[in-house]
Order: structure tokens, then sequence, then C-alpha cells
């Protein structure tokens, strides 16, 4: 297996060189990956789960991404958390020697899915013997597009490769251009999957499923990267929301929820934003639900009393506190009387099932692209037959571009909100809605940029570009 290493990623701006990859000696090496089968297969199933995993760890951007978006709060130090929602917003601690390692392990989990992801396209286009080289064609392109596109919703600029080498000669190319290079993959692993038949085993995705149903996981992956990779407003804006509403109705018609074993697939951003004692539901999610109830956390106050709302979310997925953990002198600003309880049952068994891909996120997907094609009567009836009737048993909405807007964002936030990771963050961020100073993506990480080398750099606070790298708007 190739293992791109952050030290030995880049040694010129231009150059991704062959010599920078170091191998990997508990897994096969490069030779023998490249040409035998049954190692080929075996780096294959592993694949998506190595993406989920890094989407899920300790060492991801996720739970921090979280708790910049307002969705959680938290004052423990722990994945950046509390440097980064603080407030003032300030910028992000770049520097090798910063104690959180909040990108560095994620960038590198990227690209070492990628490299093999290519080295699986290359054998199959090779005539490597597979008993099934559909599947394994449809997989690693899958992981292309995955690798791809988490690095362009995450970082400013991403190194881009395939079966056929560097892209660019090595140049890194910016995120809007990295993301139509993946959903380019991502069609073409749906092109294979639909016009093929083959099953996926359970190893891939810890159940078995069809290569129609694998399409369906697809396309709403194309509905999740094509609506969340713009920065501000006038971005998103110009979402090409016609291939937005394609993916989406061809997206599942049923949660994608991988099954937790605790060993090989598990989620520590559902546990660290939910677990009792770690982080809260910020209260800017519970005035959503309770117009009346502070969104904000009210200075010299220390219990709040219970809120009151329309919404049946309200009991099922929250729990009031009447008290605080969090430490004042670390800004009560933290502070918040909700934690999410919708996982609780994971955090006590482990086991269980959690949904990565809900329907309702595709359906969302689906109704914004209506509504900003003026499909609003379209746009509406999606809506009316979501998770806003369903499980939240509030009224439906009209035909009206306010009301859709709004009933979107809402779902967004309450039923959405802490489902996967990034997409809180990603909605927030295209409605410029994310504090003031807070940054819209992240930098290379500092110890690839020394070994490129390259100046450091950084974003957030005042680092950057306004509006661009950093947020220059806010819901406060």
């Amino acid at each position: 297996m190739l293992i791109i290493s952050s030290n030995l990623l880049l040694t010129s701006c231009s150059d991704l060189e062959t010599d920078l990859y170091v191998i990997n000696t508990e897994a096969p090496d490069d030779n023998i990956l490249a040409s035998d089968p049954i190692a080929l297969a075996a780096t294959s199933e592993g694949l998506y789960r190595a993406i989920h995993q890094a989407n899920h760890s300790y060492n991801s951007p996720s739970i921090a991404l979280n708790t910049m978006a307002d969705v959680n709060s938290c004052s423990w130090g722990n994945f950046g958390m509390r440097d980064l929602s603080s407030e003032p917003r300030v910028s992000f601690n770049n520097d090798t020697s910063y104690g959180n390692d909040v990108t560095n392990t994620y960038f590198n989990a990227l690209y070492t899915v990628l490299s093999d992801a290519n080295t699986i396209v290359l054998a199959v286009n090779n005539g490597t013997e597979f008993s099934n080289p559909d599947l394994m064609l449809t997989i690693a392109k899958f992981n292309q597009a995955l690798a791809i596109g988490y690095n362009a919703l995450i970082f400013d600029k991403v190194w881009l490769s395939d079966e056929n080498g560097a892209i660019n000669d090595g140049v890194a190319t910016g995120y809007l251009e990295a993301m139509d290079f993946a959903l380019e993959k991502l069609d073409e692993a749906i092109a294979i999957a639909k016009n093929n038949s083959f099953t996926v085993p359970a190893n891939y995705f810890t159940f078995e499923m069809t290569s129609e149903q694998l399409a369906g996981l697809m396309n709403s992956y194309g509905a999740r990267f094509a609506t969340n990779i713009p920065r501000n407003s006038t971005q998103r804006n110009n979402v090409d929301w016609t291939k937005v509403k394609a993916y989406a109705e061809s997206g599942l018609d049923i949660d994608y929820s991988p099954i937790h074993d605790d060993i090989n697939w598990y989620s520590l951003y559902h546990t660290y934003l939910n677990y009792p004692g770690w982080a809260r539901t910020d209260l800017r999610i519970i005035g959503l639900m309770d117009p009346d109830y502070p969104s904000y956390w009210p200075d010299n106050t220390t219990i709040l009393p219970e809120a009151q709302s329309l919404d049946a979310r309200l009991e099922s997925d929250f729990q009031y506190l009447n008290g605080q953990t969090f430490r004042p002198e670390r800004g009560e600003y933290h502070y918040s009387s909700y934690r999410y309880k919708r996982h609780d049952e994971y955090l006590s068994e482990w086991t269980i099932p959690t949904s990565e891909m809900p329907v309702a996120e595709t359906k969302m997907y689906l109704a914004e692209a209506n509504l900003r094609l003026n499909n609003l009567s379209v746009a509406a009836s999606i809506i009316n037959n979501s998770t806003r009737i369903t499980r939240g048993k509030l009224d439906p909405v009209s035909a009206n571009t306010t009301e859709i807007t709004n009933a979107i964002f809402y779902e967004m936030m309450v039923e959405l909100g802490q489902s996967s990771p990034f997409i809180s963050f990603c909605t927030m961020r295209g409605y410029d809605l994310l504090q003031s100073g807070t940054l819209l993506h992240f930098p290379v990480p500092g110890a690839a940029l020394i070994a490129i080398p390259e100046d450091n750099y950084t974003f957030g606070g005042s680092e950057g570009t306004p509006g661009e790298d950093f947020s220059t708007g806010g819901w406060r």
C-alpha cells in the first residue's frame, strides 16, 4: 500500500514526486499491489471504510467544524473545539507544534485512499484478472471521487491525480476545480454501476447491496458534494442546481447506515458531540425550535428553563440539562441547557447502525434544487413529505420562496445538523451564517507545507481573503 506522509508529500510547488511515496511495511509492496488481484481486492474492500473512519475519527476536523457552525458547543480543548469556536474567532494554528491534530492525519488519509484507488483503476485498465472487474472499477472510481471531493470541501487547494498520474503537472488546483474533477470521477463510477449488474459484498459497506443501490448511494454523494462546495452565498447561488436535482432524484430511497462493530467501523464524531459531559447542542439550534428561547447564552446566567416547541423533535432528540460543566473562564457563551440524545442507543451499545447518508439530507438537496429552479410547488411537496412533518409534526409549508428556504435550512440544522460530518458547517458556510472571522476552509497542513517547501499560511480571524477564506457574515 502506498502511503503519502505529510512530511514527504511534496518537494516543490509543482512536482508530486514518486520518490516521496513511502512503503507501508505492514501491507503488500507496491509491485505486488499493482498486479496481484487478491491483494488489490483486499485493498478495494477497505477504501470506503478508510474514508468513513477518517471523517469520524479523533484526528478529523469534523468535530471542531460542528462547534464552528454553532450547531454544537464545547469549551474543551480536544480536536481544536475551543480554539476554533472561541469568540471572537481567531486564526487556525497551522504550525506543526500545535497540540491538536485537526487536519494533518485527515489530509494524509484522503491522499492514501486516492493513491490506492488510482492503483486499482490502473490495474483494471491494464487487464488484471479480477473475478468482478466492474465492481473493482466502480469502487475505485467512487473512492477517487470521495478522496478528492472531501479534500475540496475542507481545504483551500487540492493536488489532483488519477490512474494516469498527477494532473496539472502536479500543481495544486482550487477547490471548485477539484470538485469538478471529483464529480467527473463520480459520474464515471455511477455509469459503470448503472450499466452493469453485480453484487457488492457486505465487507465493503457493512452489508450487501446491489449495483443499483450503490449507484443510488453515489448519486446521494453527488448531491451532497455539488451542494456543499460553496464558500459563500454567491457561490451557492451559482451551483449547477440542475445537476444537483439529477443526483438527488437518483439518490438512495433508504438511509445508508453502516453497522458498527466498534473495531473497524465506529463513530467518534457521534461520540464526542453527544456523549454526556462532552459537547452540547448550541442554543442557536434550540432557538430555532423555540423562537422565544435565547439563541445565545445570556450574561450572568447559569440555568435556563426548558424550551417549548411545536416541533416534536425537541422532546424526542434533545435532553434538557439544568446545570453546566464547562469552565466559565473559557467563555460562558459555551454554555447550553441541552444535549443531543438521538444517538444514545449507539452511545450505549456501540454496535448499532448510525445514518451516514440519510434520505432526509438528499431530499433537502432536491427541495433546494427545485426552489432554485423555480419549481416552488415541487419543493414545497418534498418538504411536506419529509421529516419536518413525519418526525417534527410541524405545519406544512406553502409554495412560497421564503417559507421553503426557511424550512430547508431548519431541517438541515435540526434534523441533519449532527447526522454526518461537515454537513452543518457547509450549510452555514453556504448561507453566509458562520460567525464573523470563522475560517471557510482549512489551509494545507503545516507539515506538508514544510515538505514542499512552502511558506506556512492560515485562515480565520482576519487571515486570508475576506468572504473567501474567512466569514464576514454571521448569524449573530
